[in-house]
């Protein structure tokens, strides 16, 4: 083989050969098998909470696989933009560039698996919930499946001799996912937007402004009798954002849910995926109806059952105006109950609602309650902006030591990177911001009890607290006991005893506590959840 052969050498180039499709079978077999369980991961783990310990039963090597996250995830990043580089120089060229990357592309698809596992991991250990932290963890898992796709259609292309657009569709699909999930994992980390601040720097997004609702405007005004308001805008639509907007409409923090918008006339003649939503005239054959009467245990009720249901007033309301509708698409000219002869039971239940000034009033009080409280977090995020930026001047803080989100004055500090170089003297400069720390992981640092003691109960606001790993006892929980916010705890290779987690019975929101290899039993932890029943437990296996 010659130099340049030799440098162009690939993967793929083994497997044009015909009696290569064993190994080409081997691959496809061993990439499906490698995306299938990450895919299958997240829904396994949620059917058995204490998945991660049965797979890795040595709970430290659990820890380190999931401290690895942070490394692993850069590797597939660059590859995966390395590959995507070059192929676009490749495609840009016509063909005279042809860049060898079915090696660099399978190391992708190995890494970025590795990448998903060890961020499960992270997740179920620190407890990271809610619907970022899962599309996060959705776009990392569909990024490695699109990826080993994109790499079994190079082989197979270069097998069959074909060069057809496949390959680059889920290449530029799996850079798609790569850069929701990515952001979303930068942003949580980092407190930060950067494409939005860039945008805006740009000119090519307006900054978020204070939407000022006109508060006055609808003082002085006389509330209206019920007779008087208008059918649809002063009865229906008010119904409809109470019960309905919050998932089938377009604002700001609202859902498309089953492709149905409720939030105008055309929205509710279109309807959803199921059936139109509104047909004029005929109460039976609206979906919006039918739905509000199905039983509570009907996969097709709504509202859903964990949402505000209608009242019975309120159906007989939207049932009775749905039936007064003229046939055809066109929206009828809006009309007081009084001029459509509206029954007395209609004008009875339209008294039982909240009148469209009561509303305003109510929305204006809650834009007023919501400007005072970031009024407020401003200025608290100023008073300590000092305090935060004087520790970042301290070795041991500069990356340990951040805001939970961008917009929050919530602090998080993390020493996983500082372990045993964090004693009880760094941990005490902690105080001058102790009441705004919401999460501490402390973790496998050098920090005493009696540091403990003093220190830790003056976070007042902690929510979650790591001291996996420590030389502590039981006598530590007395400080632990003194958090009132804390629901996530970690203790998980202490020695903590089943005296010592009876000292925690007094924090009604304690959710979650790991005592993986500590002297805590589960004889213990039932005493202590007969204080607080909603409690769980994680023991694992020694």
């Amino acid at each position: 083989m010659s130099e340049e052969e030799q440098i162009n050498y690939d993967l793929e180039d083994d497997l044009d050969e015909k009696g290569s499709v064993a190994g080409l079978v081997f691959l496809t077999l061993l990439i499906f098998a490698l995306v299938g369980i990450t895919v299958a991961m997240p829904f396994v783990g949620k059917e058995d909470p204490e998945l991660i310990s049965k797979v890795i039963p040595a709970e430290r090597f659990a820890q380190i696989t999931g401290d690895f996250h942070p490394l692993i995830l850069h590797l597939p990043i660059g590859i995966a933009f390395l590959v995507f580089s070059s192929e676009v120089f490749g495609w840009l060229s016509f063909g005279r560039f042809k860049p060898k990357t079915g090696l660099a592309l399978f190391l992708g698809v190995i890494t970025a698996v590795f990448a998903c596992i060890t961020g499960y991991v992270s997740m179920d250990l620190n407890g990271y919930q809610g619907e970022a932290w899962e599309n996060h963890m959705w776009g990392g898992v569909i990024f490695a499946g699109v990826l080993g796709l994109a790499y079994l259609a190079k082989l197979w292309g270069a097998r069959n001799g074909t060069h057809g657009p496949i390959y680059g569709i889920l290449l530029i699909a799996s850079m798609g996912a790569l850069g929701y999930g990515a952001h979303i994992g930068g942003e949580k980390i980092h407190g930060t937007d950067p494409v939005n601040d860039l945008l805006v720097e740009l000119k090519l997004l307006p900054e978020e402004e204070n939407e000022d609702e006109d508060k006055d405007e609808d003082q002085g005004k006389v509330i209206k009798a019920p007779e008087d308001r208008l059918a649809y805008a002063d009865v229906v639509v008010p119904i409809l954002e109470a019960k309905c907007l919050a998932c089938h409409g377009e604002g700001k923090d609202q859902k498309k849910k089953g492709g149905l918008l409720m939030d105008s006339w055309e929205g509710l003649l279109e309807g959803g995926e199921e059936a139109a939503a509104l047909v004029p005239g005929d109460v039976k054959e609206s979906f919006m109806i039918e739905v509000l009467n199905l039983p509570k245990d009907d996969d097709y009720h709504m509202p859903p059952p964990k949402k505000d249901q209608m009242e019975s007033h309120e159906i007989e309301l939207l049932e009775w105006w749905v039936g007064i509708l003229p046939d055809g698409d066109k929206q009828p000219e809006d009309q007081t109950l009084k001029e459509l002869n509206a029954p007395q039971n209609i004008i009875d239940a339209a008294a039982k609602l909240v009148t469209p000034e009561e509303l305003a009033a109510a929305k204006a009080a809650e834009e007023a309650a919501k400007k005072q409280a970031e009024d407020e977090a401003a200025a608290k995020r100023e008073a300590i902006e000092g305090a935060l930026n004087a520790l970042k001047q301290d070795e041991l803080f500069k990356t340990s030591l951040m805001y939970v989100s961008q917009d929050s004055t919530n602090l998080e500090f993390t020493a996983v990177s500082l372990r045993k170089s964090l004693n009880d003297e760094g941990f005490k400069k902690l105080a001058t911001i102790a009441d705004s720390l919401t999460t501490v992981k402390i973790g496998s640092t050098s920090i005493s009890e009696g540091a403990l003691l003093s220190e830790l109960p003056k976070m007042k606001n902690l929510i979650r607290l790591d001291l996996s790993d420590m030389e502590i006892g039981s006598g530590s929980l007395e400080a632990v006991a003194q958090l009132p916010n804390l629901e996530w705890l970690n203790l998980h290779n202490t020695k903590v005893t089943d005296e010592g987690l009876l000292k925690l019975k007094t924090l009604s929101k304690l959710e979650k506590v790991y005592l993986w290899n500590s002297q805590a039993t589960p004889e213990g932890a039932e005493a202590l959840k007969k204080e607080i029943p909603e409690l769980e437990f994680f023991f694992g296996s020694n």
